[in-house]
């Protein structure tokens, strides 16, 4: 992902402006990190250079904690705690780590 794009996105839920860039992995573009709503607490992952907005109904579960187990000690606390659809609470850890 271009940095340039943090100048136009915008939470879809709130439309709140601008969201917060978390960068785990880069070179010349943002290859993976996490765009935050600071207001509602919502997150949307960037994989492979492109942030992904989906609605929450259109969202794998799984995935998005997959995600967010794999890149949890680059993000934000109060991500893996609250954020929005899905967080690494206990509930979320015991889905993760049934076989």
């Amino acid at each position: 992902m271009n940095r340039k794009l943090l100048d136009i996105l915008a939470c879809p839920k709130d439309g709140s402006f601008p969201l917060d860039l978390h960068v785990f992995e880069e070179d010349d573009e943002i290859i993976a990190g996490i765009l935050v709503c600071p207001k509602c607490l919502s997150w949307y992952p960037i994989r492979e250079k492109l942030p992904e907005m989906l609605p929450d109904d259109m969202r794998d579960e799984m995935e998005e904690l997959a995600f967010l187990s794999k890149w949890k000690d680059l993000s934000p606390q109060k991500i893996l705690t609250a954020g929005k659809p899905f967080n690494l609470n206990k509930k979320a850890q015991k889905k993760i780590l049934q076989p």
